[in-house]
């Protein structure tokens, strides 16, 4: 049933960014092809056993988002930064929805290291404005 559910919940985001895309260009047939090219491109030339292991991957990543980012202007495309997001989603979710992070994320600091780090400070520079304070006064 979920399984089901995630296929509707996709093929109906698909069908949103094709009618989203649809009109953005003068001649979307060329666009979808010069795409087509570009996703062949990455495609054919990227092993699909080392795809989240970003040092095998990069110079390919590179050339594809460059490929992509070259073709909307030709064309005369209108909105090319979403033509262009609608790709680079489109093969995120094709190919590195498998990967995971090789670290775990940082996280943030206890609640009382917090609260010490922003109270010594604090009161630190508050009594040493208070002794500037009295050393000036009593000076003179």
């Amino acid at each position: 049933m979920a399984s089901t559910r995630v296929t509707v919940l996709s093929c109906t985001f698909v069908m949103l960014q094709l009618l989203l895309a649809a009109g953005l260009c003068p001649d979307m047939q060329t666009y979808d092809s010069w795409m087509a090219w570009c996703e062949d491109e990455f495609t054919y030339s990227v092993n699909i056993t080392y795809i989240c292991d970003w040092a095998q991957t990069i110079e390919l990543y590179s050339r594809v988002t460059k490929c992509a980012e070259a073709v909307s202007p030709t064309l005369n495309c209108t909105d090319r930064r979403r033509l262009f997001d609608v790709f680079m989603l489109d093969l995120h979710r094709r190919f590195f929805a498998n990967c995971t992070p090789l670290q775990e994320p940082d996280f943030d600091a206890p609640d009382d290291v917090f609260a010490a780090a922003v109270a010594i400070p604090t009161i630190l520079v508050w009594v040493a404005v208070f002794a500037w304070t009295y050393w000036n006064a009593n000076k003179r």
